[in-house]
């Protein structure tokens, strides 16, 4: 399937398919080159190879990560839509900054073949370098690393050599969102998607103009909610037929549409349905660390409303002065009963916060499982 595409262009280099193997062979039996860069040309040899699927694992954000097999057709499909809608032409530049254990990784090796793209690629950290002065039409990131890069000189040197950015694999909080847009000027969107959608299968344009988290879809792909608000996506052309999110949206009229949460982090305080996002929003500017909303078992409430910060123990007026925002910026019930510190949250290998692992730890060392009961 992927023979069909004779020429691959890997950092400048042109191969032809057997040349290229060969070369995937030479680095992978190479015992001086990293694992990071083994994992590209093993993928590259799987994807040159005669089977019609690959193997790919999920995130674990929402769960323990899960194997899946794919369909090497539809990476092709989900290429080739990528491709047109970023008006990508061949011998452009596109550069592979990510792991390519996960879905996003993988389909910019992908699309390098497909749109007979010009491969750059360097160790995924969070922030990444590419050691030549070269321009790049298009690159993908995950919002850790956007965020890192706009902190210091080099990243935002790198930042300015890009001219098409996709954001993808978690949440875009307003802040970073304005500070991107105040800080560079780099063309970029906010993907939705997930690895059983082979990436985005939707998009938002940040600017000015557009802050306000509103996806527009894809050519063929459509979208419905189900009884309970959770959104359902149709994408033929990737193999995807009315497949469940876990994600709460709301669909304009236009068919584009805004995740509200996610029901899997939704905490029933008291008998109200509450989404940890939306309070996450409201309050992000008043707390310069990472953090999150979460459930603890409380024996009245069912759930008690808790801020879980990603810091050491705070001084008592920092945190009373939290508390006032707090109490300013939210609804009576949405004001979380306690405030946790936590030193270091569980994270996917991707970056994400895994929620639900960091709260079981914390009832787990702190005998609070059995407070519920």
């Amino acid at each position: 399937m992927f023979d069909s595409y004779p020429i691959v262009q890997i950092q400048g280099i042109y191969y032809k398919v057997d040349e290229l193997k060969l070369l995937c062979k030479e680095k992978i039996s190479n015992s001086q080159v990293q694992n990071w860069e083994k994992e590209i040309y093993l993928f590259l040899l799987e994807l040159f190879s005669s089977s019609l699927t690959i193997n790919v694992s999920t995130s674990g954000s929402s769960g323990f990560p899960k194997k899946i097999v794919l369909q090497k057709e539809h990476l092709i499909a989900s290429a080739k839509a990528t491709i047109k809608f970023f008006d990508l032409k061949k011998d452009d530049t596109i550069w592979l900054c990510l792991p390519v254990a996960y879905i996003a990784g993988k389909m910019m090796i992908v699309r390098s073949i497909v749109g007979g793209l010009n491969l750059l690629y360097c160790k995924p950290s969070s922030i990444p370098l590419y050691d030549k002065n070269t321009n790049v039409d298009f690159v993908a990131m995950v919002p850790n690393q956007i965020f890192e890069m706009l902190e210091t000189e080099v990243g935002l040197r790198q930042l300015s050599k890009i001219k098409k950015l996709l954001i993808g694999g978690s949440e875009l909080s307003n802040e970073l969102e304005e500070s991107l847009l105040e800080r560079s000027s780099v063309n970029a969107w906010h993907s939705y998607g997930m690895t059983e959608t082979i990436t985005h299968i939707a998009l938002c344009k940040l600017s000015s103009a557009n802050k306000k988290g509103v996806f527009k879809l894809l050519p063929e792909i459509s979208v419905r909610l189900n009884k309970n608000e959770q959104l359902i996506i149709n994408a033929p052309s990737v193999g995807v037929f009315n497949l469940v999110t876990n994600d709460i949206a709301k669909i304009n009229e236009d068919g584009s549409f805004l995740i509200i949460g996610r029901s899997d982090n939704v905490i029933i305080s008291g008998g109200v349905s509450l989404f940890p996002e939306i309070i996450e929003q409201k309050i992000e500017k008043h707390i310069p660390s990472n953090f999150f909303i979460g459930g603890l078992p409380d024996e009245k409430l069912g759930e008690k409303l808790t801020l879980f910060v990603e810091s050491s123990p705070v001084h008592n007026r920092f945190n009373d002065l939290l508390k006032e925002n707090l109490v300013q910026e939210l609804r009576k019930f949405e004001i979380p009963k306690e405030i946790i510190y936590l030193p270091a949250f569980l994270r996917t290998e991707t970056g994400k916060i895994k929620r639900r692992e960091t709260i079981a730890k914390f009832i787990d060392s702190n005998n609070l499982s059995d407070q519920s009961n």
